[in-house]
């Protein structure tokens, strides 16, 4: 086909290299649209690799702003759902998805009634294969009077290679970033991806310092089945978790019932607003978790952040003398009975220093040293 071999070669030498999933649904709907293909709407349908995340949608109209939706494993959208799903078809069969909005069965599946109420008269589902992982799909939709035509489809069906190829290379950093941010964090994961890998390959960086401790856990461990442990540290990890992370923390670690995160003191150097940061995310976590069992310690300082282990085994983490002295710390609050505990260097840098709770000799560390709460 004439119009498909020029359409082919820019998709495999631009489409790969856009920013991300969004920018090249955008960038190839607006390329068919110029190259006279009808169409009103284009979506990726991309099954993800992702611990919460079933699949991916990405949805280019013109006029509007790239819409993103992610299917979660309990989307009671999709688990409960009374209607079928276009691309359940396609993955099933391997074959395309087609509806004309004026056939009987419409009403049986999901989305096409809404297209065909927004005034879309066809709608294309193309398989797409990424080696050896399920079946993907990209869907074209048309408002024009009659639909797609014989050639319209021709010429997609000849542009499938070429768009499985580069969206392939956009599912795969995609899925890479997903991976890495999973396991290590948002922030370790970027810097992962850019290349730092290396043993060794660290950097001192200043920043709140925080760490959690669910108390009883030991005996909890002891005394529950395993699948009972795990459902518990679950439910405390989603109390603890999301704070800091809204809060702009980054979790860094989960070891056994502890969560080690920071929160990175700008460009700005501004050590007192990150500080701020932490002590919300902790007293938020606190408040969600609600039942007097968790313990969290507050720190700031200076540590070695970076890729830290074996020759062929690293992980990406902290280590140094304010990470030894906040895990000293978090020791505290079940002594004391608190389930807030700060250093003075960390009370220090909030409006209210809080009330002091003593000075403590710590294992490892020389002299006292002075606690607070807020």
């Amino acid at each position: 086909m004439d119009r498909a071999k020029p359409l082919a070669d820019w998709i495999l030498a631009e489409i790969a290299h856009l920013p991300d999933m969004g920018a090249a649904v955008e960038t190839l709907a607006e390329r068919l649209l110029a190259a006279g293909l009808p169409v009103a709407r284009v979506a990726t349908l991309i099954e993800t690799l992702h611990p919460r995340f079933i699949g991916a949608m990405r949805v280019w109209e013109p006029g509007s702003d790239m819409r993103l939706r992610r299917a979660t494993f309990d989307d009671p959208a999709i688990v409960g759902a009374t209607k079928l799903f276009p691309i359940d078809e396609v993955i099933e069969t391997g074959g395309w998805f087609e509806r004309r909005m004026d056939a009987p069965d419409i009403d049986r599946y999901d989305l096409l009634p809404r297209l065909r109420d927004e005034g879309y008269t066809h709608y294309l589902l193309m398989p797409l294969k990424f080696r050896d992982e399920p079946t993907h799909g990209i869907s074209f939709a048309t408002k024009r009077e009659g639909g797609f035509s014989a050639e319209d489809r021709a010429l997609l069906e000849a542009l499938r290679p070429a768009l499985a190829a580069a969206l392939n290379v956009q599912s795969v950093h995609r899925m890479w970033r997903d991976i890495l941010a999973a396991y290590v964090g948002a922030e370790p994961a970027g810097r992962i991806l850019k290349g730092a890998i290396r043993r060794g390959d660290v950097t001192r960086i200043r920043a709140a310092l925080f760490l959690s401790d669910l108390r009883g856990f030991t005996r909890l461990a002891n005394a529950a089945a395993p699948e009972a442990t795990v459902a518990a540290i679950n439910a405390y990890l989603d109390r603890v978790v999301p704070p800091v992370v809204a809060g702009g923390g980054e979790v860094l670690k989960f070891m056994g019932d502890g969560v080690l995160a920071i929160f990175p003191i700008g460009p700005a150097g501004d050590e007192n607003a990150a500080c701020v940061a932490a002590l919300a995310a902790a007293r938020a976590a606190l408040a969600s978790a609600g039942d007097g069992r968790v313990g969290v310690a507050l720190h700031v300082g200076e540590v070695a952040y970076g890729n830290i282990g074996a020759a062929d085994r690293l992980d990406f983490t902290i280590i140094g003398r304010d990470v030894n002295l906040l895990a000293r710390i978090e020791k505290l609050c079940g002594a004391l009975g608190e389930d807030l505990v700060m250093s003075a260097d960390f009370a220090a840098r909030l409006p209210d220093r809080g009330r002091a709770l003593g000075e403590f000799e710590l294992k490892g560390f020389d002299g006292k040293t002075a606690v607070f709460a807020p």
